[in-house]
């Protein structure tokens, strides 16, 4: 049973696929890149361009698999076994292991330049989600229930899909200074926050007593969950009814990107940008409290001729229901809650090599604000962009989760230029999967530009 709950946190940990909300730093040293606006707003282009498409992926873990399997003598082996003492499995693992993810697809972009000034309009569709589980849990695992109090609040679920829609401007105030920003209307489609703020479980040689106190927020754009006669909510596909479709969204935002660009001498450039700087009102429309303390007797008084009886599976049954009862979301009045979306600071330099201006050489700093995975990195990029129609970068630093690198290429066709990149940490993935080894961020971007 250990096995089979470990194999589904690892799974969840390690193998969830997620997408970026940080910036395509590296487009900052291909020449000819359309979109580094997004990353630094103060950036203009030396041609009006029309997006056909652009998406992008980021995955940040700060726990991999290297947490739960260890080599020994006989073998790869999980945390859980003999061989592994409570110390050496629990002590890295931190207090909250989390998996947060972000979807960027770009629907459309437009540039055009106006005398000194350039003007960006654009469409996104944007998703977030994540999953956070205390340490708790993996203590349990370990040492079993026997007698003690565990603190397993700090759980979450969260997820939100929300368009985006953007006006961006930057202004050449002198040959050394250019200055922009970027607005930003966010429409919510839809959200989902289960929060587990405490679920206390103390164990004695009678009975298990459970604390609860556990908040569940969902909306749709679509659907209604309607709840029982009791007034709890259950899982009931039934109860998903278009009847109440809410002709609104679900919820509504503003966000902000500002940016500096100097170049004080020819072949240096200096970037510093903040991006996403605000967040999501959103109205839930389904809103749900758990709270309480349960006391469970488990099968401890079961006696031998209730098992020969046959007695064994309604006493299972009986516990097993009485333990999901306690958990039921009962139903409270909507309310609306305001939350943040992943902001970006980021700060880079670049210096193209005068003895051979298609050399470049540079560093890049990030910090990236994301719930319970606060992020920041620096690396040091060398780039080559021999002609105008090609360009490639890469890069190597160190990271708050990981060592990292990444490359990117830029690549043009007569109008159209194309762009991919790709960011990792070292340490590999487990053979045949994209399970990370090690805690990471992850960025996979792609996208497509015509010049007009």
């Amino acid at each position: 049973m250990k096995k089979t709950i470990v194999s589904i946190i690892l799974a969840l940990l390690c193998s969830a696929l997620s997408l970026q909300a940080q910036s395509f730093h590296q487009g900052l040293f291909l020449d000819g890149y359309r979109l580094n606006y997004r990353y630094n707003p103060a950036m203009g282009n030396e041609s009006d361009f029309l997006s056909v498409g652009q998406w992008s992926h980021q995955s940040i873990n700060n726990v991999g698999a290297a947490n739960f399997l260890f080599p020994t003598d006989q073998g790869l082996v999980t945390g859980l076994h003999s061989l592994i003492s409570p110390e050496e499995f629990l002590g890295p693992i931190p207090d909250n292991s989390c998996i947060r993810s972000n979807i960027n697809i770009n629907l459309f972009s437009y540039g055009f330049a106006k005398d000194d000034n350039y003007h960006t309009i654009e469409a996104n569709v944007r998703a977030l989600y994540g999953v956070t589980l205390p340490k708790g849990i993996f203590t349990i695992l370990k040492l079993g229930n026997g007698e003690g109090s565990y603190d397993l609040g700090g759980m979450n679920l969260n997820g939100s899909a929300y368009a985006e829609l953007a006006y961006g401007y930057s202004r050449k105030l002198s040959d050394v200074v250019s200055l922009g920003f970027r607005a930003k209307l966010l429409v919510g489609v839809e959200a989902l926050n289960y929060n587990v703020s405490q679920l206390d479980l103390k164990f004695n040689q009678d009975d298990m007593t459970m604390v609860l106190d556990a908040d569940l927020d969902l909306t749709s754009r679509w659907s209604k969950i309607h709840p029982d006669e009791d007034g709890y909510y259950r899982l009931d596909l039934g109860s998903l009814s278009s009847k109440d479709r809410w002709r609104l969204p679900s919820g509504a935002g503003l966000a902000l990107d500002l940016g500096l660009v100097l170049t004080p001498v020819e072949g240096l450039t200096i970037s510093a940008s903040l991006t996403d700087l605000g967040g999501i009102l959103w109205y839930y429309g389904n809103a749900g409290k758990s709270k309480g303390t349960s006391t469970f007797s488990g099968l401890k008084d079961l006696q031998l001729e209730s098992i020969k009886n046959g007695e064994i599976m309604d006493n299972l049954k009986a516990v097993g229901k009485d333990f999901a009862s306690s958990m039921l979301i009962k139903e409270v009045k909507s309310r609306t809650l305001l939350t943040p979306v992943p902001f970006n600071a980021d700060l880079a330099v670049k210096y193209e090599l005068p003895f051979y201006r298609p050399l470049a050489v540079g560093l890049t700093g990030n910090y990236m604000a994301y719930s319970g995975i606060p992020y920041y990195e620096g690396r040091f990029a060398l780039s080559w962009n021999p002609c105008k129609f090609f360009g490639i970068v890469g890069d190597i630093g160190f990271g708050s989760l990981n060592e990292v690198y990444s490359v990117a290429v830029n690549a043009g066709i007569g109008r159209f230029r194309a762009t991919a990149g790709f960011s990792n940490g070292f340490g590999g993935n487990i053979p045949y999967t994209s399970t990370p080894l090690l805690p990471r961020n992850k960025v996979l971007t792609v996208g497509l530009t015509y010049d007009i």
